[in-house]
């Protein structure tokens, strides 16, 4: 039963993760708030993890948490590799990133 909790990363990152889920099936009307969202947490953990001294009060806890990620898994750092921001992302590449995100767990589906 325990391990079908979410993990406390992905509960860290259920908005970008949200993002991906609904791009990954098919959808491409992601509502506006989750756009800035995906966007700015993405920007600021790419900043993060090229400069861990960048990191100031501003930073977001998820994008502390994709940073770090990122620093930790290479094959996520790859699936990012190109995406600037949420129009790089094809439903493809959202898969890979959802199946990278936290190679721990199971895939969503």
């Amino acid at each position: 039963m325990l391990a079908a909790m979410p993990s406390e990363n992905s509960r860290r990152l259920e908005l970008f993760r949200l993002v991906l889920v609904l791009i990954d099936r098919g959808s491409r009307d992601i509502p506006h708030p989750l756009t800035l969202h995906f966007n700015d947490v993405l920007h600021q953990a790419r900043i993060l993890s090229d400069d861990p001294d960048t990191l100031s009060p501003e930073v977001t806890p998820q994008a502390v948490q994709l940073a770090s990620d990122m620093l930790v898994y290479r094959g996520l750092r790859d699936a990012l590799q190109g995406v600037e921001s949420i129009g790089d992302v094809s439903p493809a590449v959202a898969h890979k990133v959802l199946q990278n995100l936290e190679p721990r767990l199971a895939p969503a589906d």
